[in-house]
């Protein structure tokens, strides 16, 4: 896709957004339940290029410090994302602005909120800038926190292929259903061959037993992938990023 093809799609679906009255940003939720990590790279990327591409957009982080491989904040930070929504603070002092069209908040304790707030998607509305996306890169086992960013709620699982592996995918996918409402379920498969096939195949299945509505697959990567260095984990997939891409921008 060129970048001319890729602002095409940028446009057409912004557009649509707004013309249907959808005045709050959609929030897209990754996951990788067996290296929540490998998620900070990726998100990092997406975030980037989609501002490359024109969007305004807030990335999420719940991964905390112990979790995150060395992979550095991106900002220094002052409140956790949790003490804006709970009123406590001002909203731009729980997000902070890391280029004209990126900011990013650190979410490390939203999920214990126990009061009612205004999601994250309303907040923003009201922020003077016009958000079109936000971006989670989420913990596995807190849920709860969710609900908290808005709605519609796309989500993404990144998961391998060994069947261990796909059931600690379900189980995320079945504790953030009972905590929120999924519009779409997404996952990015780690396998080759067989493997992959049959992951794809017991997903399909599964999907219709335990969960609301069907699982996509967005694309595949080598398995070697979910245990490489952070910092190369999704270098050299154009096509995937493109896959991606394409589902932030329509979704």
């Amino acid at each position: 896709m060129s970048d001319v093809q890729s602002s095409d799609v940028m446009d057409q679906a912004t557009g649509l957004r707004y013309m249907f009255g959808n005045n709050t940003a959609p929030v897209h939720v990754l996951c990788c339940p067996s290296r929540p990590a490998l998620t900070l790279p990726l998100v990092d990327a997406l975030s980037r290029e989609l501002t490359h591409d024109g969007q305004t957009v807030l990335w999420v982080d719940e991964i905390a410090l112990n979790d995150r491989e060395n992979w550095p904040l991106p900002c220094a930070v002052k409140f956790d994302l949790s003490k804006s929504l709970e009123g406590h603070v001002a909203l731009d002092q729980g997000v902070t602005k890391l280029s004209p069209s990126l900011w990013y908040g650190l979410s490390l304790h939203t999920h214990r909120m126990a009061q009612p707030a205004l999601p994250l998607a309303e907040r923003l509305t009201s922020s003077g800038i016009r958000f079109d996306t936000i971006l989670v890169s989420a913990i596995t086992g807190k849920p709860e926190s969710f609900a908290r960013y808005g709605a519609p709620l796309h989500m993404t699982a990144i998961s391998g292929c060994a069947p261990e592996a796909l059931q600690q995918t379900l189980a995320w996918m079945q504790q953030a259903q009972a905590r929120c409402t999924a519009a779409t379920w997404r996952v990015i498969l780690a396998g080759e061959s067989e493997q992959l096939t049959h992951a794809m195949n017991w997903l399909a299945q599964t999907a219709k037993a335990h969960l609301s509505q069907d699982v996509q697959v967005l694309g595949s990567v080598n398995p070697e992938r979910l245990s490489a260095p952070l910092a190369g984990a999704w270098s050299g997939l154009p096509e995937l990023s493109l896959v991606l891409k394409r589902h932030l921008l329509m979704n």
